[in-house]
């Protein structure tokens, strides 16, 4: 049988040597953690389209593909739970950019407390475990980390 992923891209968005993260809330999934704005890929989109549509959802900015400066793939398979359920695999895609238009802001209250500029080796607490991994080896081209992700530089 073939497997099935969902698709999720995550903006590295950066300024000054920082990262901007945000606080979650309201979600199933890590509510009151740290995390990049990230966002599914929607049937009949691409990564690409993912990406500039989250941009203008989540933050209120404008994001133009051209300006991607680094972008990897991650093949997470999620060997563990969160409340008694078992995450399926998905296929992450990380975009590093430091272009855009306008101002980060949040645009949905409900989903996020707090946007802030971190430096990438002081992640605030908690933080979201696959992302802080990817963090710690985004330069490999391949690493097996807790989750079981195949990190993948493009």
């Amino acid at each position: 049988m073939k497997a099935n992923f969902k698709c999720v891209v995550h903006m590295m968005i950066t300024k000054d040597n920082k990262v901007l993260v945000q606080k979650r809330k309201g979600s199933k999934l890590w509510p009151g953690f740290y995390s990049l704005p990230a966002g599914h890929v929607d049937e009949g989109e691409n990564q690409y389209e993912a990406l500039v549509r989250e941009a203008k959802e989540e933050l209120g900015i404008e994001l133009d593909p051209k300006d991607i400066t680094k972008h990897y793939v991650v093949l997470r398979n999620n060997h563990f739970e969160i409340n008694g359920k078992q995450l399926e695999p998905y296929i992450d895609y990380y975009f590093e950019l430091s272009k855009y238009k306008g101002i980060p802001k949040i645009m949905e209250e409900d989903k996020c407390d707090e946007l802030i500029w971190i430096n990438l080796k002081e992640l605030p607490e908690p933080f979201v475990n696959y992302q802080g991994d990817f963090f710690d080896n985004r330069e490999m081209t391949y690493y097996d980390c807790e989750t079981d992700g195949a990190y993948i530089k493009k």
